[in-house]
């Protein structure tokens, strides 16, 4: 028995030699290139993660990088996001390799705009696995492109009936001529939103492309998924607005004009962001609505954005209106709050409004204004209790001004949470984000806007008082414009 595996073992030994040996002689000849298939994103990261500013824990962003058709990697654009050992954000990396003058352009930078997250998908090492997947020089003998590029993206959509090579279930990639790939043969997008890495043609979105459908390494954290995506957000899209109320899996075109979109993003004056709750969706009820323009109009739609109607909100402002809130509770109760800025010579104001029927009509239930003090948030459990949150001029407060009703918003009286009983953890609050009541029991909200994702739940049996911390969580906040 000893001799037997003896034996096994140096037929082993002899089986790796000669395996070695090929693979050691194919590469010689094949004059040392490291292809995609074969070595996956190393000879990449063996020219980046020697910079100095080279994060060790970093997710991909963008990776756009030209090869042969043997596979071997040219040159290269990669931008990489840094996070730290607890998955806080460092810094943007781009890099950019010249292969014909032998030369790595590298500049970092912050994302200050948007917060900004560690997505398991956009992994560096786990993009390097997938890619190893794709047999690219099978697939490139059956293609007559003047180019090669290798694309990946973070947060890829491909519309319904797109073609695709799939791969997600973990089984192999199919290779396919260019005729079969467009009748769609190698499978077709469902229009949710996947990990996909493109062999393209290198001129862009319009060009030839093949896209491959990997595995997901974290299905929750692909959008469409309301604990890691916003369900009601809004993208901008070379100068069209759309709205989703499913989490990203689908997209809703207000059909606002480019300079419509253009104005109302210049008049909010927030580094080309909407006001946080002045958009809204309802995938299941078909309800969309967005405010827009300088002097605010509310675009709504009551069918799935099929039709859109267009409703004026007229009452005066003494100066420009950038604080806008809309939001239902139902299919045809709802509540909008609009506000301006705050000057000691022009003043402000506040409004609230109510709708019955579906948004067809508003009325102004009061006008809640104070000296220095601007709307921030608006929520209501019902058509009865409700929490508004307001922001001084200055805006340095670590926690916002609360008022609260219960008549709707007829009138409002000043709310206050156990802001001291919050932990460290918590290092400032901005607004309310929702209300809700269910058995009696009140659990209001709070968030950071759009500069942070922590948030943090007080529960009460009365909304106008006794209420207490619950928990704090890292939430859901708009990341794409």
């Amino acid at each position: 028995m000893k001799g037997k595996k003896k034996i096994l073992l140096v037929a082993a030994i002899l089986v790796a030699a000669a395996l070695a040996a090929f693979l050691i002689k194919t590469w010689t000849e094949r004059g040392g290139e490291e292809t995609l298939e074969q070595e996956g994103l190393s000879s990449i990261l063996d020219k980046v993660r020697e910079t100095e500013e080279f994060p060790e824990n970093c997710n991909i962003a963008y990776l756009g990088a030209d090869i042969t058709e043997e596979g071997e990697v040219t040159d290269f654009t990669l931008t990489v996001i840094g996070f730290d050992s607890q998955d806080q954000y460092i810094s943007h990396v781009g890099y950019t390799w010249d292969e014909e003058a032998g030369e790595l352009s590298c500049r970092e930078y912050s994302e200050t705009a948007l917060p900004t997250y560690y997505d398991p998908n956009a992994d560096f090492a786990y993009i390097d696995s997938q890619i190893r997947r794709i047999p690219f020089e099978a697939q490139i003998r059956l293609l007559s492109f003047d180019r090669y590029k290798v694309e990946y993206q973070q947060d890829t959509q491909l519309p319904a009936g797109t073609p695709v090579l799939d791969g997600s279930g973990g089984e192999d990639f199919p290779v396919l001529t260019w005729e079969e790939y467009e009748r769609g043969e190698g499978g077709v997008s469902d229009g949710s939103s996947a990990m996909v890495i493109s062999l393209t043609d290198g001129t862009g979105a319009t060009g030839e492309r093949l896209e491959y459908y990997c595995e997901a390494a974290d299905q929750e954290a692909l959008a469409g998924h309301p604990e890691s995506v916003m369900m009601m957000d809004y993208r901008l899209n070379g100068g069209e607005l759309l709205l989703t109320g499913d989490a990203g899996e689908t997209w809703v075109d207000t059909g606002l004009t480019e300079e419509q979109v253009d104005e109302t993003v210049e008049t909010y004056g927030r580094g080309g962001l909407l006001f946080e709750d002045s958009y809204y969706g309802d995938k299941e009820n078909g309800l969309y609505a967005v405010f827009y323009g300088q002097t605010p109009v509310l675009r709504l739609s009551g069918d799935g954005g099929q039709t859109w109607e267009d409703i004026p909100f007229t009452d005066y402002m003494p100066r420009l209106c950038t604080r806008r809130i809309v939001r239902f509770l139902d299919r045809e109760n709802g509540y909008a709050g609009l506000g301006t800025d705050w000057t000691m010579g022009t003043g402000g104001a506040v409004y609230v409004y109510w709708t019955h029927d579906g948004g067809a009509t508003w009325t102004s239930s009061t006008s809640l204004y104070e000296d220095s003090m601007m709307l921030d948030g608006l929520a209501f459990a019902d058509t009865s209790n409700g929490v508004a949150s307001l922001q001084t001029v200055n805006g340095d407060e670590q926690y916002p001004a609360l008022r609260v009703t219960t008549d709707g918003g007829a009138s409002f009286t000043e709310l206050v949470l156990p802001w001291e009983s919050l932990p460290s953890s918590v290092s400032f609050l901005d607004k309310v984000d929702t209300l809700t009541e269910e058995d009696g029991v009140f659990t209001l909200t709070l968030g950071q806007g759009t500069a942070g994702n922590t948030k943090a739940v007080f529960t009460s049996t009365d909304v106008t008082g006794g209420w207490t911390f619950k928990e704090s969580y890292q939430g859901t906040i708009h990341t794409v414009g």
